[in-house]
């Protein structure tokens, strides 16, 4: 089964900060019965950012949260409208975020999926395809690969 469906991707979402796109992803989680609750996953991965940021650099950004409200593993891509200040490793200002979720008792999969991410992240070619995809078949494809 693919954590990732059309529904999970968004292109030119709106938002001029980084809590409003914190706030879309949860949003997004809760719509497609990923979550129970969207405010408490909101506060988790707003918490997450508190611990260390999750702008990887590059423009990406990371959120993640493993938590009871996650119903089921998944995850979720955004494209933001305009580039948004994330606090990110190399100062960049972030375009494209994705949101890794996963339920308390799957910690193995959060921790794989976070891993791979970051590998994939170190490509350039992976990071332009997050950048400029302008079909979901797409990402959906290159994004499976990190479960």
């Amino acid at each position: 089964m693919s954590l990732i469906t059309e529904q999970h991707i968004v292109f030119a979402l709106e938002g001029s900060t980084q809590k409003e796109i914190l706030h879309a992803l949860a949003e997004i989680a809760f719509q497609e019965g990923k979550v129970s609750d969207a405010d408490t996953f909101f506060q988790e991965l707003c918490k997450r950012e508190q611990e260390c940021t999750t702008g990887f650099g590059k423009g990406i950004a990371i959120p993640h949260a493993r938590h009871a409200c996650v119903k089921e593993a998944g995850i979720l891509f955004v494209r933001m409208k305009h580039r948004i200040e994330w606090q990110s490793i190399d100062q960049e200002p972030v375009e494209a975020a994705v949101c890794l979720l996963a339920p308390d008792d799957k910690n193995d999969f959060h921790l794989r999926a976070l891993s791979k991410l970051a590998r994939r992240l170190m490509h350039d070619d992976f990071v332009e395809i997050l950048k400029t995809a302008e079909k979901e078949q797409i990402l959906m494809e290159i994004l499976d690969t990190v479960s």
